[in-house]
C-alpha cells in the first residue's frame, strides 16, 4: 500500500511539473533565466484566470505594445485596456483560454534582454477546446527596473500562418 501511495505521489508531481513546463519551453541552447521565465509563467496564469491586472503589471509604465494592427500602444494603462477588452470578450463568450510560449532565441545582459519566440493560444468552453489553436511569432524586450523586477518594455507580435502549399 505504501508503494502504491508513493507511486501515485510521484506520478502527481510528474504531471504537475509537466503542466507547469508546458507553458514555457526553451529551444536547445536558449539559456534559462528565472526572472524572465517567471514573466511568461505569470502571463500564462493571467490567461488561465483572465486576470487583466496580472498581465498588465508585466509591462513597464511606458512600454510599447505592437499588435498586428497599425497602432502602437504606449504605456501600461493602454496595454491594460487592450487586454481588458480581450479578456472581457472571452468571459462574455463563456470561454477560458491558455497561452504557452516557445523561446527560440534569447539574449540577456545586465539590465536588458530580448526573446524571440512562438506563442500558442487555445480556447475552451465547458472544458473542451473550441476551434483551432492560434499561433503567432513575437519579439519582446525586457528591462530590469530600479525595483529589481524584469518587465516587458516592448512587445510585438503577429500571426504565424502555415507555409503556403506549392502550386
Amino acid at each position: 500500500m505504501k508503494q502504491l501511495l508513493l507511486l501515485s505521489f510521484l506520478l502527481f508531481i510528474s504531471l504537475d511539473a509537466n503542466a507547469q513546463n508546458s507553458e514555457l519551453t526553451l529551444e536547445k541552447g536558449v539559456p534559462a533565466h528565472n526572472e524572465i521565465d517567471g514573466i511568461y509563467k505569470t502571463f500564462s496564469e493571467s490567461y488561465r484566470t483572465l486576470n487583466v491586472d496580472l498581465v498588465a503589471n508585466l509591462y513597464t509604465d511606458d512600454a510599447a505594445y505592437l499588435p498586428p494592427s497599425n497602432v502602437i500602444l504606449q504605456g501600461r494603462a493602454e496595454i491594460r485596456l487592450t487586454f481588458k477588452s480581450f479578456f472581457d470578450y472571452i468571459k462574455n463568450e463563456g470561454r477560458t483560454m491558455t497561452i504557452s510560449f516557445q523561446i527560440i532565441q534569447r539574449k540577456v545582459d545586465k539590465n536588458l534582454a530580448y526573446d524571440v519566440g512562438i506563442y500558442t493560444i487555445r480556447q475552451y468552453k465547458e472544458g473542451k477546446q473550441v476551434g483551432e489553436s492560434g499561433q503567432g511569432k513575437f519579439v519582446v524586450v525586457a528591462v530590469k527596473e530600479k525595483d529589481g523586477k524584469w518587465r516587458f518594455q516592448v512587445d510585438g507580435y503577429s500571426d504565424l500562418k502555415p507555409p503556403s502549399q506549392p502550386q
